[in-house]
């Protein structure tokens, strides 16, 4: 539980600060455990900051009670109300109960979608630089991936910005693609996709009838105050027919391997997800504990969140400040998610994520695995504690120093 002392302030930034590589390996995540000896953890998507006291408490509660076996109904139903309740809420975005499936994961459903949803063997639209899987799913269900390298612009604080590339979607649509991936927000950049962004990804989408994935996993992680999480199918220009969103608590409140996803559709996208056996049998396999938790996360959760979002972005900020300096990297700071995406081809690296995970002992993403365009990048998670943060910057600027040294 996030406990207050006599000033209101809570003591989870000094939970969180207290953190240390050993405590990590001890727990033994795949984080931490990936990699032996003394290497910092700061690759995989999940968090080092626990879970919110509500979701302990659901937890321990089903555990307690023996609910542990299949879905219920009224469990079921009750986090299909609370998911509809929190995007009405949270997104302004009007959503209604008999509009939301359970899933296991995201990903369960995007295969389904390309399996069940498409025109048989299209191709799939995929921006990047991308989450992964998304690049490495189409593949498996038989279809090819057409990668779409995004731009950057260099906003007025003259920090890189990522921008769709439109222009390269719609080609992809004229050619025949028969499904666009967007992620919003979006892994591994960090941005939190506008109105006008959506807007015309929308009318793309509604032009060529390709149906649009929504990914918004990471919707709860926009962490500054004058930015929003905007759902793609909130925009009146997004087709319903043609629109597929996932969501998940699992990011937001770090309960990925508790294993119930969202998926939200209306209008003949809806119909046709219910009709089709393999998509409605999903439901089957969501996770009990993993409702119960999504419940409380969205009900209860919303203090624990808001300290995170502000610890993150504290951890942010402080990497921006200390590879300010840095010549040779360039790093795209989060304005949503836990993410950062450092630019480290100044220093003359193919796998920078290798070097620094050899020379300095931080294990970061390739930036290759996010697309065929991002030799030279590399995707570093900032949830951790405070003390955990700055060692991984000073190993960080260290390898650069070492790097620069040595050219």
């Amino acid at each position: 539980m996030a406990v207050c002392d006599t000033n209101g302030s809570s003591s989870l930034t000094q939970v969180f600060d207290s953190l240390t590589p050993q405590q990590m390996r001890e727990r033994g995540s795949l984080k931490w455990s990936q990699y032996p000896g003394d290497v910092i953890g700061a690759w995989v998507a999940e968090m080092d900051l626990g879970t919110a006291p509500a979701v302990e408490a659901a937890i321990h509660q089903a555990v307690h009670d023996g609910l542990l076996g299949y879905m219920p109904p009224s469990v079921s139903q009750a986090t299909r109300e609370e998911t509809a309740r929190y995007q009405r809420e949270a997104f302004s975005w009007q959503v209604e109960a008999e509009h939301v499936s359970l899933l296991p994961d995201v990903l369960s459903s995007l295969s389904m979608i390309i399996t069940s949803h498409t025109r048989a063997a299209s191709a799939v639209i995929v921006p990047t630089p991308a989450y992964t899987p998304f690049l490495e799913i189409p593949g498996r269900n038989g279809r090819s991936c057409i990668e779409v390298p995004s731009a950057t612009r260099w906003a007025s604080d003259g920090s890189p910005r990522w921008e769709l590339d439109l222009d390269g979607i719609e080609s992809a649509m004229d050619a025949g693609a028969g499904l666009l991936v967007l992620c919003n927000p979006w892994n591994p950049v960090g941005r939190a996709l506008t109105a006008a962004e959506l807007d015309a990804v929308a009318t793309l989408s509604s032009t060529y009838g390709v149906p649009v994935f929504a990914d918004e996993i990471h919707a709860p992680l926009v962490l500054d105050a004058e930015r929003t999480h905007i759902p793609y199918a909130s925009r009146p220009g997004s087709d319903p027919d043609l629109t597929f969103t996932a969501t998940a608590a699992s990011k937001g409140w770090n309960i990925p391997g508790l294993k119930c996803a969202q998926l939200i559709a209306s209008g003949r996208a809806r119909a046709r997800w219910e009709a089709d056996a393999p998509s409605a049998h999903l439901r089957a396999e969501a996770s009990v504990v993993g409702a119960l938790a999504t419940i409380a996360a969205l009900r209860d959760g919303q203090d624990w969140l808001s300290e995170v979002r502000t610890y993150i972005r504290a951890n942010r900020d402080a990497l921006g400040e200390a590879l300010a300096g840095a010549e040779g990297i360039e790093p795209t700071l989060p304005e949503a998610t836990y993410l950062a995406w450092l630019d480290c081809r100044g220093l003359d690296l193919e796998q920078p994520a290798r070097y620094f995970r050899k020379e300095v002992g931080v294990a970061m993403n390739e930036g290759t695995t996010y697309g065929r365009a991002w030799s030279g990048f590399c995707r570093l998670n900032l949830a951790t504690g405070r003390s955990i943060e700055e060692e991984t910057v000073h190993r960080i600027t260290e390898a650069v120093r070492r790097r620069q040294g040595a050219s």
